[in-house]
Order: C-alpha cells, then structure tokens, then sequence
C-alpha cells in the first residue's frame, strides 16, 4: 500500500505505526508517524498524530521527548475536546513522572476541566497533588478517579498506597476507602 501512488498512505501508515508500537519498535513507529505528519494537511489530524508521538515517547520511558511532542501538539490548538483532554492528561502525567509536580499539576486540572468524568485526569492530577505534598487532595483526585471507574485498579491502588504511607488520612478516608474498595 505504502509504494502504490495512486492510493492513500494514511491508512497504512498509521496501521503500520501500531503494529511497530504494539512490538516495542519504538523508533520505526515514530518513523512511521513523522512521515503520517509530512503528508496530512488537517491540523487537527496533525494534532492527534503528534499526541500519539508522545504517548509511544512514553511507552519507550522518554518522558522528556513526551514532553515535547505533547507540547508541540497543544500549540496546534486542536478543537476535539477528546485530542484537547488527552494532550493535557499525558502532558501532565508525562511531567508528573519528571517531577515536575506543579506544572503537571495544571494540565491535569486543564484536563479535568476539559471532561472531569474521565479517571485518568484525577488519577494524574493526584500524583501531581501527593509530590508536592498535598496528601488529602491526592486522595480526594483517587477516589474520584476510582469513582468514574471502578474498573481500573490503579486509581484505587494509589489511594492504598497513599493511605499506607500517610496513616493520618485514614480515619478521614475510612468511608470512602471501603467504598472504592467495594
């Protein structure tokens, strides 16, 4: 598909990105992505493309190449509010992970604004929280995370963590502990 001229490359490339992504061929996905992003003349394709940039940087534990490529993407300006969401949360979680807490702090909260029923933006805007040593609202962000989905552990995992390492939260967070726990 990607030598047959008279056919669209789009496609294929960003099959073929995944499939190098899903087998950990991190550069040849990026590749892949560079090229998508030279021939597609929709900014807001363009934006999503250099979101998943940034998620494959992070896949590959480059949380300073994330960085970058998640910021590039929010000077696109994109107008879906699921790109928009998603370039806040992982720009923020991606910050989070270089301890950048405070500034982390503020793409998570702009995520939340953005669709506060999705778990990821409280999950990471607690991270954020618990590193610069704001431990009740960290555990308030868990348990509203846990809360928009039960499903994914982590959310509650963290809120455990937190409880474990700062006993005093516990009587204030006995309730909705055995809450999320159920």
């Amino acid at each position: 598909q990607l030598q047959d001229k008279d056919k669209d490359r789009k496609p294929a490339l960003k099959q073929l990105a995944s499939l190098y992504s899903d087998t950990r061929r991190y550069d040849q996905a990026l590749g892949c992505l560079r090229e998508l992003m030279a021939i597609e003349p929709e900014l807001e394709q363009k934006a999503a493309c250099v979101l998943v940039m940034g998620a494959t940087a992070e896949k590959k534990q480059d949380f300073e190449a994330a960085v970058r490529f998640y910021r590039e993407a929010l000077a696109m300006e994109p107008i879906r509010n699921d790109v928009w969401y998603f370039i806040h949360n992982n720009l923020g979680y991606s910050l989070n992970m270089l301890g950048h807490f405070a500034e982390g702090e503020k793409c998570c909260r702009a995520a939340i604004e953005i669709n506060p029923s999705r778990p990821n933006g409280h999950k990471n805007l607690g991270i954020s929280l618990a590193g610069q040593g704001h431990y009740p609202e960290a555990a308030w962000c868990f348990v509203t995370a846990t809360d928009n989905n039960a499903g994914d552990a982590r959310s509650f995992g963290l809120l455990k963590d937190l409880l474990q390492q700062h006993p005093e939260l516990g009587f204030d967070f006995q309730k909705q502990r055995a809450r999320c726990e159920q």
